[in-house]
Protein backbone atom coordinates (compact mmCIF):
# COMPACT_ATOMS: atom_id res chain seq x y z
CA UNK A 1 0.00 0.00 0.00
CA UNK A 2 3.08 2.61 0.62
CA UNK A 3 4.10 2.47 -2.99
CA UNK A 4 0.73 3.87 -4.20
CA UNK A 5 1.03 6.85 -1.62
CA UNK A 6 2.79 8.90 -4.19
CA UNK A 7 0.62 7.80 -7.47
CA UNK A 8 -2.49 9.10 -5.12
CA UNK A 9 -0.69 12.48 -4.18
CA UNK A 10 0.28 12.61 -7.96
CA UNK A 11 -3.00 12.54 -8.91
CA UNK A 12 -4.54 14.53 -6.33
CA UNK A 13 -2.44 17.30 -7.22
CA UNK A 14 -3.36 17.21 -10.82
CA UNK A 15 -6.79 17.49 -9.99
CA UNK A 16 -6.29 20.06 -8.09
CA UNK A 17 -4.18 21.97 -10.30
CA UNK A 18 -6.55 21.42 -13.27
CA UNK A 19 -9.79 22.83 -11.69
CA UNK A 20 -8.81 26.31 -11.40
CA UNK A 21 -8.91 29.12 -9.40
CA UNK A 22 -10.27 28.00 -5.86
CA UNK A 23 -9.49 30.06 -3.31
CA UNK A 24 -9.28 33.66 -3.54
CA UNK A 25 -6.41 34.83 -5.60
CA UNK A 26 -5.24 38.58 -6.01
CA UNK A 27 -6.71 40.25 -9.25
CA UNK A 28 -4.79 41.29 -12.01
CA UNK A 29 -3.60 44.73 -12.56
CA UNK A 30 -3.05 46.64 -15.57
CA UNK A 31 1.08 48.19 -15.58
CA UNK A 32 1.50 51.01 -12.97
CA UNK A 33 -1.33 49.84 -10.90
CA UNK A 34 0.41 47.90 -7.75
CA UNK A 35 -0.42 44.19 -7.71
CA UNK A 36 -2.37 43.99 -3.89
CA UNK A 37 -4.35 41.30 -1.74
CA UNK A 38 -7.06 43.40 -0.83
CA UNK A 39 -8.92 42.77 -4.08
CA UNK A 40 -9.26 38.70 -4.83
CA UNK A 41 -11.25 37.09 -7.46
CA UNK A 42 -13.54 34.15 -5.64
CA UNK A 43 -13.66 32.14 -9.16
CA UNK A 44 -11.45 31.69 -11.46
CA UNK A 45 -13.79 33.27 -14.69
CA UNK A 46 -13.31 36.43 -12.32
CA UNK A 47 -9.85 36.01 -12.21
CA UNK A 48 -9.56 35.52 -16.02
CA UNK A 49 -11.63 38.31 -17.13
CA UNK A 50 -11.49 41.12 -14.64
CA UNK A 51 -8.34 43.80 -13.59
CA UNK A 52 -7.97 46.26 -11.50
CA UNK A 53 -6.88 49.27 -13.67
CA UNK A 54 -7.00 52.28 -11.43
CA UNK A 55 -6.85 52.15 -7.58
CA UNK A 56 -7.51 54.62 -4.62
CA UNK A 57 -7.65 54.63 -0.86
CA UNK A 58 -8.25 57.98 0.73
CA UNK A 59 -10.05 58.97 4.26
CA UNK A 60 -13.40 61.29 4.39
CA UNK A 61 -13.26 64.07 6.11
CA UNK A 62 -15.48 62.11 8.89
CA UNK A 63 -12.46 59.36 9.37
CA UNK A 64 -14.37 56.45 6.87
CA UNK A 65 -11.97 54.80 4.69
CA UNK A 66 -12.97 55.32 1.06
CA UNK A 67 -11.84 52.87 -1.66
CA UNK A 68 -12.32 53.22 -5.53
CA UNK A 69 -11.62 50.68 -8.03
CA UNK A 70 -11.51 50.72 -11.56
CA UNK A 71 -12.58 47.38 -12.94
CA UNK A 72 -11.84 46.70 -15.85
CA UNK A 73 -13.29 43.82 -18.42
CA UNK A 74 -10.38 41.71 -20.31
CA UNK A 75 -13.31 40.41 -22.54
CA UNK A 76 -15.01 41.60 -25.07
CA UNK A 77 -18.63 40.99 -24.07
CA UNK A 78 -20.63 42.44 -21.75
CA UNK A 79 -19.91 41.09 -17.98
CA UNK A 80 -21.79 40.37 -14.79
CA UNK A 81 -19.87 40.87 -11.78
CA UNK A 82 -20.42 40.56 -8.19
CA UNK A 83 -18.58 42.48 -5.34
CA UNK A 84 -18.05 42.57 -1.61
CA UNK A 85 -16.59 44.83 0.91
CA UNK A 86 -15.38 43.70 4.09
CA UNK A 87 -13.62 46.50 6.40
CA UNK A 88 -11.90 45.38 9.61
CA UNK A 89 -10.69 47.41 12.67
CA UNK A 90 -7.24 47.62 14.05
CA UNK A 91 -7.21 44.10 15.15
CA UNK A 92 -8.62 42.69 11.68
CA UNK A 93 -11.68 41.76 13.26
CA UNK A 94 -15.03 42.56 10.37
CA UNK A 95 -17.01 45.48 11.27
CA UNK A 96 -19.64 44.43 9.96
CA UNK A 97 -21.22 41.03 9.28
CA UNK A 98 -21.84 39.99 5.83
CA UNK A 99 -21.70 43.02 3.73
CA UNK A 100 -23.81 42.34 0.78
CA UNK A 101 -22.78 41.57 -3.16
CA UNK A 102 -23.81 44.25 -5.14
CA UNK A 103 -24.07 43.44 -9.06
CA UNK A 104 -22.14 45.41 -11.53
CA UNK A 105 -22.00 45.42 -15.42
CA UNK A 106 -18.35 45.54 -16.76
CA UNK A 107 -19.18 46.89 -20.38
CA UNK A 108 -17.35 44.40 -22.64
CA UNK A 109 -13.68 45.73 -23.04
CA UNK A 110 -14.22 48.61 -20.62
CA UNK A 111 -14.45 49.77 -17.04
CA UNK A 112 -16.42 50.33 -14.24
CA UNK A 113 -15.83 52.69 -10.97
CA UNK A 114 -16.84 51.44 -8.02
CA UNK A 115 -17.02 52.81 -5.05
CA UNK A 116 -17.41 52.33 -1.46
CA UNK A 117 -17.05 53.77 2.27
CA UNK A 118 -16.67 51.91 5.42
CA UNK A 119 -20.08 52.48 8.00
CA UNK A 120 -17.39 53.45 10.63
CA UNK A 121 -14.60 56.25 10.93
CA UNK A 122 -10.74 54.69 10.71
CA UNK A 123 -11.01 50.63 9.85
CA UNK A 124 -7.57 49.39 9.62
CA UNK A 125 -7.96 47.48 6.10
CA UNK A 126 -10.34 46.03 3.74
CA UNK A 127 -10.83 43.30 1.50
CA UNK A 128 -12.84 43.44 -1.90
CA UNK A 129 -14.28 40.28 -3.47
CA UNK A 130 -15.25 39.49 -7.04
CA UNK A 131 -17.36 37.01 -8.51
CA UNK A 132 -19.32 36.35 -11.02
CA UNK A 133 -23.01 35.22 -10.66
Amino acid sequence: MGRHVPVIVAAALSLLVGCGVRVPAPLQTFPGVEASVDVVALDSAAYKLVAVQNRSVTSAPDGRMVVKLELANLSALDLDVQVQTFFRDQAGLPVQDNPPFEMIVLPGGGSRLYEISSLQPNPGSFTVHVKTP
